[in-house]
């Protein structure tokens, strides 16, 4: 199975590295393509891949291509390529529909959205297919997720909040952390901001091990934890004054900038 990478930003370069860390794909089963040679000279220098001279020759030689560019580069570029019929399109960006990328390939398409953490082989990665693909494509997209994470099928409709949960997720926790750090500091000047850190990190992985290994739900942990009466029980009283709310208004938004983004792409496709 041969594998195409158009792009090496963050995720198409993340997703060289986990293909190849998983033992998924062999180095020389990647081909792949990047405006500037420097990127992908950098990654050959640590696998054996290969690189295109263009996006063309990548799309001549691979079974399924990930196509990992901004997502209002995505439908101009598939429109200046000739795409066999038997290749699997797979686009990595937020805003592109199945319908828009059927509307410039006669194959079959996907959009995944992929997670930062799938550089340690964890975390989930998002995926719809269309009406086209054989049983067989579908198969073979979920088992390479699968080998770099947790691949999860959704529905399209779906995906924009699903991935408030997935991808949005290692930065948002990131800076949910962070906050939970410096406000400790700011009680407590005596603990150092990278201490409180360490003990934050340690324990969001122990407190993931055991809802995993137990197959806890968030309830049933946090009554494990919280007593009656306790310091935790009054602590999650007052998350409770003002989280729900928040993470409204994070979805709210994140509803209102996909809208945004498909409206250009809209645009940018009816004028194409």
């Amino acid at each position: 199975m041969n594998i195409g990478i158009i792009g090496l930003g963050s995720i198409g370069q993340m997703l060289v590295k986990a293909f190849c860390k998983s033992g998924a794909v062999a180095p020389e089963e990647l081909v792949v393509f990047n405006r500037t040679r420097e990127k992908a000279d950098n990654l050959r220098a640590a696998y054996d891949l290969k690189i295109a001279d263009t996006a063309q020759a990548v799309c001549n030689q691979v079974d399924i291509v990930f196509v990992c560019t901004k997502p209002l580069e995505i439908l101009p570029l598939l429109r200046t390529l000739s795409i066999p019929a038997k290749t699997h399109v797979v686009s990595v960006a937020a805003g592109v529909s199945i319908a828009d990328l059927e509307s410039v390939h006669t194959g079959s398409v996907s959009k995944v959205i992929p997670t930062v953490t799938s550089s340690e082989l964890r975390g989930v990665s998002l995926f719809a297919c269309s009406e086209r693909l054989s049983s067989e494509q579908r198969e073979q997209l979920k088992w390479l997720l699968s080998r770099i994470g947790v691949a999860q099928e959704i529905a399209e409709e779906e995906i924009e909040t699903a991935t408030i949960l997935t991808s949005s997720a290692p930065g948002l926790i990131a800076g949910i952390l962070e906050s939970y750090a410096q406000a400790a500091v700011r009680k407590t000047p005596a603990l150092s901001i990278e201490i409180a850190r360490e003990m934050l990190v340690e324990t969001m992985l122990g407190t993931a091990t055991l809802l995993q290994n137990e197959k806890l739900g968030f309830d049933q942990l946090i009554e494990r934890v919280a007593t009656k009466g306790g310091i935790t029980e009054e602590g999650l009283r007052v998350l409770g004054k003002t989280l729900p709310k928040g993470f409204d208004e994070l979805f709210d938004m994140t509803a209102s900038k996909h809208d945004m983004l498909k409206q250009m792409i809209h645009k940018q496709n009816s004028t194409l």
